[in-house]
């Protein structure tokens, strides 16, 4: 019985130093975890990894906080932001002409690949995103008016 005991206590030990020294990884308090999971056990471990994932058991977010993103994550924002180009080059070739406020009226609302503000998104992302691919060009006379780029 004691000899079951100290296995325990062993397995409790290590996994303890375990969650403390992926607690300490991630910005956490590692002591503080070793304590938890020292006393709690398994428990502890729960509340570890409830704490990490912020109590959310859904899988589609493909990160768990402070780990940096994932491939998935990494392939799902460049996805939005081929969709948010497809979408700017389909209004335009139905209205000709786009300006700053129309893309933020009508593209930004479905399209925000990520960014909070209609003025970040244009400023940091879509602006320097136009100015840089060859299919679109600007227009003379209109402030921050851009078209399709002219194939001849």
């Amino acid at each position: 019985m004691n000899g079951l005991l100290v296995f325990i206590a062993m397995l409790w030990l290590v996994l303890a130093i375990a969650v403390a020294f992926h607690a300490n990884g991630q910005g956490r308090s590692g002591l503080f975890w070793f304590i938890v999971v020292f006393i709690l056990g398994i428990f502890g471990v729960v509340f570890y990894l409830l704490a990490i994932t912020g109590g959310s058991s859904e899988e589609s977010t493909g990160e768990v906080p402070g780990s940096g993103p994932t491939a998935r994550s990494f392939e799902r924002r460049v996805r939005n932001q081929q969709t948010l180009f497809f979408a700017v080059e389909e209004h335009l070739r139905n209205h000709g002409v786009v300006t700053k406020t129309g893309l933020q009226n009508t593209v930004f609302p479905e399209h925000p690949v990520g960014y909070e503000t209609e003025s970040d998104w244009w400023d940091d992302f879509v602006l320097p995103e136009l100015e840089e691919r060859e299919k679109f060009e600007r227009v003379d006379g209109i402030e921050n008016g851009w078209k399709l780029a002219s194939n001849g």
